[in-house]
């Protein structure tokens, strides 16, 4: 193997010094221009792209870390306004809630399930009166609906409804 890469030396050293003084200036211009062209083409194409490439995404990143600022703040803003719990036992303020919106006489069963929950069950309440119980009953007595099971019924709008509470 050594005699094969010696003698093909040989031969290009051989093939070179048969050259004139014009030809080999001419074929190292020639060899010069190509690596160059091979270099811009192969190594300084790909990293002025790349470098435009990560301008690009870092402003998108800044962008969007901005946002996240914005919305983190936002954040902290409902934190510091939500509403304190309201002291007091949760079956009254249901008791109350259930009378402000009049469905008192709806609601079928009302029976706490453990120290903090309360299992309620209407047979028969349209739909938009429900969503505005639990929108009341979060706003006003600080009682979140932690589950619930809206079954239709067969009159249009109307449902159903089992809910879990809790404060």
């Amino acid at each position: 193997m050594t005699t094969t890469a010696s003698s093909r030396r040989d031969a290009m050293a051989q093939w070179w010094q048969l050259r004139s003084r014009g030809e080999r200036i001419v074929l190292s211009a020639g060899a010069a221009l190509a690596t160059l062209a091979l270099a811009w083409l192969f190594i300084w194409q790909p990293l002025q792209s790349d470098s435009e490439r990560a301008t690009r995404q870092l402003a998108g990143d800044r962008l969007a870390l901005v946002e996240a600022h914005r919305q983190a703040d936002a954040i902290a803003g409902l934190a510091r306004s939500a509403p304190a719990v309201a002291a007091g036992e949760a079956r009254a303020a249901l008791d109350s809630m259930l009378a402000q919106q009049g469905l008192k006489g709806a609601a079928t069963t009302v029976e706490r399930s453990d120290n903090d929950r309360l299992r309620l069950t209407f047979d028969h309440i349209s739909f938009d009166a429900l969503t505005a119980f639990l929108d009341a009953l979060q706003r006003t007595a600080q009682l979140r609906a932690v589950e619930v099971i809206a079954t239709a019924r067969v009159e249009p709008g109307q449902v159903r409804a089992d809910l879990t509470l809790a404060r």
